[in-house]
């Protein structure tokens, strides 16, 4: 018996070290952050001797059509020094392998380079290991051709690097992808390849034959961790201008499901209506989308004064859908008069978010005094009973039997004027007629209820 449960362990465990991952490993569109120097914001931190340069702006975002990944801020580094020095940000996962035979990485981002350089040995991008580490690889340089015009270059780990045909227009905006591929021959490992294009097609992975750059193998090989996006300062011909959108992903089954995980092509969460309108005291939200990727949900937040924000409810979305998809909220906890602002907060599974715009509704003190019949009536297990109040009262709400004997005391106490929504929930009681009472100050009234299990 100890042999076979040591063998089902040993298998346990083999079977877990052969498990294969894939995942997204990096998104950052600056959301969030404050117009200023980007060191000690979001996790990014500064290492090395040289310039601590990039800042976050807002004043021309970056933007390419079908890429939905740059937010209002991105990354700009306007100026360069002759000492090196580096802004990183680490992964979540930081233990991520980089020498699994078979890994494919793939990097995403938005690039517009406002001043290049002849000389093009010094890198401004690229992968590295999680805290500070010197070991970088699919580094990105840009060499300039006219003073308005350049080529990026992509290498692994040498400075010097493998140049794209493609003439780039310096303030003009590109999608750069880049796919990183570790091979087959382990554990030599020294065929590592790169390829990159720019401003690809996003509707299917690309292309590797008709790559804009290609790089095959350096003399070393990489051993190290992939943990860190780094921003470069390598001297006084750095390249100048400004980065968004930044997408990791990797996956050790294959490199379609890379491709797929990056999601660079996703059509993100598009929200065509949010309303909001008041039903008995009750403000009910509606809202509609005409696309969904990944769409974890939306956390539903409430407000008196459109600066301090509560969420009150999560709705669940739909991950992901091409057709329109209605969605509602009805918030019964409102009962003051006054204007209540309203906000959805789309989250995707990542963890990444947007705000909606807000809507208002206005909340009238009633006129008069009234107990409203219940809904749904008839009812199995709960109902909501509600009641307005045109000035502060004690209010006794109860719920008699058929035989007139108390069975559920809902409100005892003091309540300013507005409207209330009570739910009654008769899941312990059987089936039958019952009668809610309610009395503040010299009003009085009666409702029928009925229950049908």
């Amino acid at each position: 018996m100890k042999k076979l449960s040591l063998l089902l362990g040993v298998l346990a465990i083999l079977s877990f070290s052969n498990l294969t991952f894939s995942q997204l490993l990096f998104s950052e569109d600056f959301t969030g952050y404050t117009a200023g120097v980007l060191t000690g914001q979001g996790g990014w931190t500064h290492a090395g001797s040289g310039l601590d340069a990039p800042v976050v702006a807002n004043a021309t975002p970056l933007t390419y059509t079908g890429y939905n990944f740059g937010g209002g801020n991105y990354m700009n580094f306007a100026t360069n020094s002759g000492t090196t020095g580096r802004l990183y940000k680490d992964f979540a996962d930081t233990t991520t392998s980089m020498v699994n035979p078979g890994t494919v990485v793939y990097v995403s981002f938005l690039l517009n380079l406002t001043t290049t350089y002849t000389t093009a040995t010094g890198y401004f991008f690229t992968l590295g290991q999680s805290n500070a580490v010197a070991n970088y690889f699919a580094k990105c340089f840009a060499k300039n051709l006219t003073a308005t015009t350049y080529n990026l270059g992509i290498s692994n780990n040498s400075n010097t690097g493998v140049f794209a045909p493609v003439v780039m227009n310096t303030g003009q905006t590109y999608l750069i992808v880049i796919r990183y591929n570790i091979n087959n021959n382990y554990p030599s490992l020294k065929l590592n390849s790169l390829e990159a294009w720019i401003n690809p097609s996003l509707t299917s992975e690309p292309d590797t034959s008709v790559a804009d750059a290609k790089y095959y193998g350096d003399s070393t090989y990489t051993t190290y961790s992939l943990g860190a996006i780094m921003w470069h300062n390598r001297g006084v011909n750095n390249p100048l201008g400004s980065i968004d959108g930044i997408r990791v992903a990797k996956s050790t089954n294959s490199s379609a499901e890379a491709w797929s995980f990056l999601g660079a092509g996703a059509v993100p969460v598009e929200l065509t209506s949010f309303s909001a309108s008041v039903v008995k005291g009750a403000i009910n939200l509606s809202w509609k989308t005409a696309t969904e990727v990944n769409n974890m949900g939306f956390n539903v937040e409430r407000s008196t004064n459109k600066s301090d924000w509560t969420k009150i409810a999560f709705v669940q979305g739909n991950q992901t859908s091409t057709s329109t998809i209605s969605y509602s909220y009805v918030d019964k906890s409102v009962n003051q008069s006054g204007n209540y602002y309203y906000r959805l907060k789309q989250i995707d599974n990542d963890g990444s978010f947007k705000y909606s715009s807000i809507v208002e509704a206005g909340v009238n003190s009633p006129s008069v005094f009234t107990l409203n019949q219940n809904y749904p009536n008839p009812f199995n297990p709960s109902t909501v009973i509600s009641y307005n109040l045109p000035q502060a009262s004690n209010v006794k709400l109860i719920v008699y039997n058929a035989i007139g004997q108390p069975v559920r005391v809902l409100e005892n106490g003091f309540k300013n004027s507005g409207t209330y929504n009570v739910t009654f929930n008769a899941s312990e009681l059987s089936s039958g007629i019952y009668f809610c009472k309610i009395e503040a100050g010299q009003f009085s009234a009666i409702r029928k209820m009925m229950l049908v299990k």
